[in-house]
């Protein structure tokens, strides 16, 4: 016994107390049923298996789904859906406008569990944008059921009512809404309405019920998040600080990193017990070749786990060895296509007549790493599971932790009915009977394996009997997630003498977006495929009806030939597990398509703004979206036009200064950003200075928050372009810790400078400034169709492509590969004269 805090077992009363969870101690025994849905007035512990709501389930359009009055007179909104950061916050602000409450503490955003509306997965930059939209509908009615209900008591018409902060006034008397349905149901059907509205479908501001954007008074505001509080206090409860009564502690054993894919190096051959027996408590638990260890002490545990001696099966299966080899082998197969024939994705035809006729054509080759998700927490989750009653309690992270099988990540009740079953011998739990309560943890960024976590302590309770608290090591989280995929482009352009685009030609390398789930393999649940998958990355060049050029909307002048050769590589022999990882493929795709455009803009002699302005067509409203967000980037960056690097006076000092520029979109979100770099050209460190991102999210609901995402999202996309990388040897990975993966530390970040922006209107945006409102540029932006869109992910798009041209700017050479670290840098430069 060290004392150590993680040793100490929170009680019952002082977990509820001090994190304000209400979980700590519940029993997965004994749970009964009862006949209607829970609502955000039902307590906790009253919740039950007939409360679980699945996909489509008919309840989901009822009002009581979604919206509450509690007696003391505030707005429980059961959104239903894990969501993130500042998401619940808008949430509440969005229903707070259908029902006229301006004042925040009056709004509670209800603890996401798959007994209380328990619909979908949170992901996509759209919690707000789209899975809004029902409850939006919701509130909107239940504030047409309580003018109703008023105009019924107070003796007044609903024309001579005004409803403000949940009190309802007219005739000279008042009624609150508490007093009308607190505490009761308003038992309305939202599928009756016209337009009817769906268990996933609601309305757009002022459709049906809803408010116009013209009359909010709470959405488009600035408003503080409802999770900071407890954060800066040290009482939120995170998945890692979830104890219950009576459970041990759990670490996974297996090699220090993993094999390649379909590599079975973590399978053992023998496990020695013996080797832990002088741990008091430890136990060794073995299922097929899973192999953990248990102890009632985390230190315990985590010392068994590291002191088990274990013989692994050798199984090498990386390409031509280590990681050093990757971008050969990676052109290597894809050039043989034996698994995976090279295909054409695009094919406008033309492409070689147009390419001959432009004044300038520019070519390279573009290589974007390895990126893993880096949490700060590694996986964690808690499970007890009660074999004997058929039920169980599931306590997880993630981004899905309710009905169906889930989105990224997380634990919903369906996959984990599935993997139970799938033990031997089998542990038939049905959906409903398992409650998963979800706990944040230190981000998820699309999840990664945070499900193993659930399922691993999930197999070990079943096993034991008792609850299970599993998390991973640090090796485990950086040797065994999944990652965001490395791509690699072989890219040409060309443009005619007026600046305007006129063809591109392409070949993409890349992988298939699949991965394993390694627990349920070692269980023999699964299994590699037998022949890859194909997929593969698709570059940001145009053909499509998001990209900035060439763009489908656009008019016949500012299309382009384009054609694009997918070599998409085997999935085995050498490429790792990948998934989603923030802003799927956008980072790799705009490294290589805005870098190119860069490219052709100083061939042609141009200022790389002006070039990208000349090749967007602002008469489509996706060409106008674009064309504000670099307005808006030039006039509060202060930026003035010139030709990258040749355009500013020489430089010939150690460090080099340059601005570059990097545009994209996410989630029907468009972004710009300037970055001011400086670059050491003796030792190869580029530092970013300074920031502005400009960002084009339609109608803006919070601007505290949307603001915070997109600051994170590009310094999280700045660390992954700086510093993040896969390494391995010829037998397994070898990126372990914050040494051998390194991200971006405090002092290299930038200052940031926000812009949100609607027509007409840039705002920059001050951190914490409640005075602040673009409600007027809302409803500028409704009047033009700029919707509500996504604001979690769209900056990590073009912070790559920012930090290359920016480096140009400063050297005049041209860096192609990430990380641009300082070892690829002092190689870039000392190739190119300068270093």
């Amino acid at each position: 016994m060290t004392g150590f805090l993680h040793e100490k077992e929170f009680s019952r009363k002082n977990f509820i107390k001090g994190s304000s969870a209400v979980v700590a101690g519940l029993s997965a025994a004994g749970i009964a049923g009862k006949a209607s849905a829970a609502t955000g007035n039902t307590p906790f512990g009253n919740r039950t298996p007939n409360d679980f709501i699945d996909l489509g389930d008919p309840r989901l359009t009822q009002v009581d789904t979604w919206v509450a009055i509690s007696p003391d007179n505030k707005v429980i909104v059961t959104h239903g859906q894990v969501e993130f950061a500042g998401t619940p916050t808008g949430i509440l602000m969005l229903a707070g406008e259908e029902l006229n409450i301006t004042d925040m503490n009056m709004l509670v955003y209800a603890h996401p569990e798959s007994w209380l509306n328990s619909v979908g997965g949170g992901g996509g930059s759209n919690g707000i944008s789209q899975r809004s939209t029902v409850c939006r509908a919701a509130a909107a009615q239940a504030m047409k059921l309580l003018m109703n209900s008023a105009a019924t008591q107070l003796g007044v018409p609903v024309s001579g009512l005004t409803a403000s902060n949940g009190v309802i006034s007219g005739g000279g008397k008042t009624v609150k809404y508490s007093d009308l349905y607190g505490g009761k149901t308003f038992n309305f059907d939202l599928a009756t309405l016209s337009p009817a509205v769906t268990t996933t479908t609601g309305y757009i501001p002022g459709q049906g019920n809803t408010k116009p954007v013209s009359q909010y008074a709470l959405a488009g505001l600035s408003r503080r998040r409802i999770d900071i509080p407890a954060k800066v206090a040290g009482t939120y409860t995170y998945i890692h600080n979830v104890r219950i009564p009576g459970m041990v502690h759990a670490r996974r054993v297996r090699p220090r990193g993993a094999g390649a894919n379909s590599s079975q190096n973590h399978f053992p051959l023998s496990v020695d017990a013996s080797s832990i027996a002088h741990i008091p408590g430890a136990q060794v638990i073995q299922i097929a070749n899973f192999v953990a260890v248990v102890a009632p002490k985390e230190y315990d545990a985590i010392q068994a786990a590291a002191q088990l001696k274990v013989v692994w099966k050798d199984d090498p299966k990386f390409g031509d060895g280590g990681s050093g080899n990757y971008w050969s082998w990676l052109r290597k197969v894809g050039d043989q296509g034996v698994q995976s024939p090279a295909r054409w994705t695009a094919d406008t035809g033309g492409v070689d007549a147009a390419m001959a006729s432009a004044a300038k054509t520019v070519s390279a080759t573009y290589r974007y790493h390895y990126n893993t998700y880096a949490n700060i927490g590694p996986h964690c989750a808690v499970a007890d599971v009660n074999v004997k009653a058929g039920s169980a309690v599931i306590y997880a992270a993630g981004q899905a932790v309710g009905a169906g099988n889930g989105g990224p990540g997380g634990a919903p009740p369906a996959a984990i009915s599935t993997f139970l079953a799938g033990l031997n011998p089998p542990v038939n739990i049905p959906a409903n009977q398992i409650r998963t309560i979800w706990f944040e943890s230190s981000g998820s960024y699309g999840g990664g394996q945070v499900v193993q976590a659930a399922e691993e302590a999930a197999a070990l309770s079943a096993t034991l009997g008792k609850p299970v608290r599993m998390q991973w090591m640090r090796w485990d989280s950086q040797g065994w997630d999944n990652w965001g995929p490395a791509h690699m482009y072989d890219m040409t352009m060309g443009a005619d003498s007026t600046g305007r685009i006129v063809a591109a030609d392409i070949v993409s390398y890349g992988q298939a977006g699949t991965a394993i789930d390694t627990t349920r393999e070692l269980l023999g649940q699964v299994t590699w495929p037998a022949v890859p998958g194909v997929g593969g990355p698709t570059p940001s060049d145009g053909g499509s009806t998001a990209t900035p050029y060439g763009n489908t909307t656009y008019a016949s002048p500012y299309q382009f030939k384009r054609r694009v050769l997918a070599k998409t590589q085997p999935l085995y022999g050498g490429a790792l597990k990948i998934s989603a990882l923030r802003a799927p493929n956008t980072p790799q795709s705009y490294f290589a398509s805005e870098q190119i455009v860069d490219e052709l803009a100083y061939a042609m002699g141009m200022d790389p703004i002006t070039f990208r302005k000349r090749n967007v067509d602002g008469t489509a409203t996706v060409g106008a979206r674009y064309l504000s967000i670099l307005d808006a980037a030039v006039i509060a960056h202060g930026y003035k036009p010139r030709v990258a690097f040749s355009g500013r006076p020489a430089q010939t000092g150690t460090i080099r200064k340059g601005t570059g520029i990097g545009i994209g979109t996410f989630a029907s979100s468009q972004c710009a950003c300037l970055l001011d770099v400086e670059v050491n050209v003796k030792t190869g460190k580029i530092v970013a200075k300074h920031v502005t991102i400009a960002q084009n999210n339609g109608i803006s609901v919070n601007l505290e928050g949307i603001t915070n995402q997109m600051s994170g999202a590009f310094i999280q996309g700045l660390s992954r372009a700086l510093y993040e990388q896969a390494t391995w040897n010829k037998d397994r990975l070898t990126t372990l810790d914050w040494v051998s993966y390194p991200i971006l530390r405090f002092k290299d970040s930038p200052t940031v400078t926000l812009v949100n922006v609607h027509p007409g209107e840039y705002t920059v945006v001050k951190p914490g400034d409640e005075s602040m409102s673009v409600q007027k540029g809302n409803t500028e932006a409704f009047n033009e169709g700029w919707l509500l869109s996504g604001s979690g992910e769209p900056p990590t798009t073009v912070a790559s492509s920012a930090v290359a041209n920016a480096f140009f700017d400063a050297t005049g050479v041209r860096i192609r590969q990430t990380p641009m670290n300082p070892v690829t840098t002092r190689d870039v430069l000392k190739n190119a004269g300068v270093a």
